[in-house]
């Protein structure tokens, strides 16, 4: 068994639950991570609702626009071979499937790995070349970096890794051309154990998804743990004798065998009865005790205000109404949204080395209903402006030719927008 196997077996939980009834020793062992590193980010982001929540969010509004290929003069290219790059670059999935592959990467594990096919008969990657283009999945790919090489010496990251692989299917593995392996990075960060990949965003809310991890913890112990929820036990008398003290073996094996018979899951008793006279006692924690729920609110909150989405659209019991969520996603597209799907089609563009005959990759924001009541009001303060202009040049005639020029570049901006 290979080192990259044996790693991926140890990820299997080791739970057994076998037609219906609980394996006492494997009871406790929790499922999700203690705390939030370099390598489970994208995991993470996939598997608790609270941290893809707000990567989805982005992820998937950028995903739904309609991406185009423009010139030199910023023409929409027509009927041209170019097209491929953004309607069937890929047999198994649509273009708007990389996108959010590609922001969903970037924003969870920081790194966004896309991966160039060309065909052995070529001997550079060009235009002309690629016959694909994959955005791989973060986690099964392996990077094996040079030590020895000085930062300061290189003139492309590429340089640092010495051999890449991608992991896929049941073990099998697929050695990848480094120079056909484009790694954009979410920032200037970089992990510990890499000289070329950036740290998630996730980290900068690292502790409130380690409370987050806690939280669901605690309610899975208690789900899982919580053994029965009362006994009918000897009552006490107020005296204790040698008989009534319970030694340490028999103790755990009167556990042992509580747990395997009573409980709240699987096919188990609710009850525990003794043979002795008895008196009820609650033994069963409770969740509203433990509160998890406000504390997941809380964390959900700072872990969306990572990427600039506001506390009124993360999903609640309480939600707000329809105008104010409205007002909230027109403030994520203009911060967030937007600034995504502007470095996407920057770096897809190079990736497709459409940059090196002058094109490259834009998005179309006209079917973005929320942009379109903000584009009226800046229509609005526009139209006004120019009017105050006027206004001001019938009465100082003097300086018309400074107010023009002032008319002039309001109107260049505005179509440019």
């Amino acid at each position: 068994m290979g080192v990259l196997d044996f790693l991926r077996k140890k990820q299997i939980p080791n739970i057994e639950i076998i037609e219906g009834e609980y394996n006492t020793e494997s009871i406790g062992n929790i499922q999700l991570p203690d705390t939030l590193t370099e390598i489970n980010a994208f995991t993470l982001a996939n598997t608790i609702a609270e941290l893809y929540f707000p990567i989805d969010f982005i992820a998937d509004r950028a995903s739904k626009l309609r991406y185009y290929i423009v010139d030199k003069q910023g023409n929409e290219v027509l009927n041209s071979e170019l097209t491929r790059f953004v309607n069937n670059i890929n047999p198994l999935y649509q273009f708007s499937d990389l996108v959010y592959q590609y922001i969903f990467s970037i924003l969870s594990d920081g790194n966004a790995y896309s991966y160039r096919k060309v065909p052995d008969n070529y001997k550079k990657t060009n235009v002309n070349s690629i016959t694909r283009i994959d955005i791989l999945d973060p986690t099964l790919v392996y990077l094996n970096e040079f030590t020895n090489i000085n930062t300061l010496d290189i003139s492309n990251y590429t340089e640092l890794i010495k051999k890449a692989q991608y992991l896929y299917g049941l073990g099998s593995q697929k050695e990848l051309t480094v120079n056909n392996l484009i790694i954009n990075k979410i920032d200037g960060s970089f992990r510990d154990s890499s000289l070329v990949l950036a740290k998630s965003p996730l980290f900068k809310a690292s502790k409130s998804i380690n409370n987050l991890l806690a939280a669901y913890s605690a309610r899975y112990n208690v789900y899982v743990n919580n053994g029965a929820a009362g006994y009918l036990v000897k009552k006490s008398t107020g005296k204790t004798s040698d008989e009534e003290i319970v030694n340490p073996v028999t103790r755990d094996t009167i556990l042992a065998d509580i747990n395997s018979r009573n409980g709240i899951t699987g096919r188990r008793n609710f009850w525990g009865i003794s043979a002795t006279p008895l008196e009820f006692v609650k033994t069963l924690a409770s969740i509203s005790e433990l509160m998890p729920f406000e504390e997941t609110l809380e964390n959900s909150i700072k872990i969306a205000g990572v990427y600039q989405i506001p506390a009124v659209l993360i999903p609640r019991k309480d939600q707000s109404t329809f105008d104010n969520m409205g007002v909230a996603e027109r403030s994520v597209w203009e911060n967030s949204i937007t600034s995504m799907v502007d470095l996407f089609c920057s770096n897809y563009t190079k990736i497709c080395t459409l940059d090196t005959l002058g094109y490259e990759v834009k998005a179309d924001y006209s079917s973005v209903s929320v942009l379109k009541s903000n584009q009226s009001e800046t229509e609005e303060i526009i139209t006004k402006k120019i009017n105050n202009l006027k206004a001001i040049k019938e009465i100082n005639p003097e300086k018309q030719s400074d107010i023009n020029n002032e008319i002039e570049k309001i109107l260049l901006s505005y179509g440019k927008q």
